[in-house]
């Protein structure tokens, strides 16, 4: 649900978290939430302020009840240096604020009791996003420099791994509150919420390559070069399993062999990207190469 604009990038918020919203209104906690209110879109400002900054098209701010997602347009998570600026600009804004809030505290402008919700959402909100877990903005930092070596799909599935094994923590936490006859629904939200982005993140992944490749022709065209990685391929594999090998910032070159390591022949990124739309995923590396 759109509920307004900010530097030209529409806001949108789930309506779990209007519903939460309402419900401590309605028991007297409007202030707090004002106060997380705030906060959250802080953080995600910072995401967009370095997003924009780096050229990126920002689609849209959504806000989840676990903090929120900066819908970029760029494929800005295929440039491992960018994605990590981008993400940990969220967090350095919240320790920012703590700082700055520090700060007036030590000046005496205000009250060090005044506000203490504001404390703690930011050192919650910092902390919860650093750690290494999708869709979190530590995850995305984690996916950045594993993608180096292992490419982007296997980076993004370890990353999203860490996101399950924090959704299970959670609610495994929650239950054993419950075992001590305390009930924090907290918990729970945060663990599914945390489980569904992470399986998103996931699914998104599959498709990351074929977007890589629209990057690496700006960035030829910008640049007038890019660095290259030539990989021998058995003629049987799959193109979706020799996108595997693929990493970022990189254009490839795929020499196609038989079990003998007798050469059959050479495709480069581009063709594999066409066959892959022209032939489907499953189609074998030497079928392809003798399509042409």
């Amino acid at each position: 649900m759109k509920i307004g604009s900010l530097f030209d990038v529409d806001v949108n918020i789930s309506i779990t978290l209007v519903v939460l919203i309402v419900i401590a209104i309605f028991l007297g906690n409007g202030t707090e939430i004002a106060t997380i209110f705030f906060i959250f879109m802080a953080h995600e400002t910072g995401h967009v302020l370095v997003a924009k900054a780096l050229k990126m098209n920002v689609n849209e701010i959504e806000l989840l009840p676990f903090g929120g997602a900066v819908r970029i347009e760029s494929i800005f998570e295929l440039n491992p240096i960018n994605e990590i600026y981008i993400a940990v600009a969220g967090p350095t804004v919240n320790i920012v604020l703590l700082l700055g809030y520090s700060t007036l505290q030590n000046l005496e402008i205000i009250n060090p009791n005044s506000n203490d919700i504001f404390i703690r959402a930011n050192l919650i909100l910092a902390g919860f996003n650093l750690l290494p877990a999708l869709p979190l903005d530590g995850g995305r930092v984690l996916r950045a420099i594993l993608s180096r070596e292992i490419g982007m799909k296997k980076a993004t599935k370890v990353a999203v791994y860490g996101g399950l094994i924090l959704s299970l923590f959670l609610a495994m936490t929650g239950v054993y509150a419950l075992h001590l006859k305390i009930f924090n629904p907290t918990f729970f939200l945060l663990s599914g919420f945390l489980a569904y982005s992470a399986l998103k993140e996931k699914r998104t992944a599959s498709y990351i390559f074929v977007r890589d490749i629209t990057f690496k022709r700006d960035v030829l065209s910008k640049e007038g070069a890019l660095a290259a990685k030539e990989l021998v391929i058995l003629y049987d594999m799959p193109l979706k399993e020799v996108i595997k090998r693929f990493v970022p910032h990189r254009y490839h070159f795929v020499k196609v062999v038989d079990h003998s390591f007798r050469l059959w022949g050479y495709l480069d990124e581009t063709e594999i990207a066409n066959g892959m739309v022209d032939y489907g995923v499953n189609i074998q590396i030497g079928r392809l190469l003798q399509s042409k």
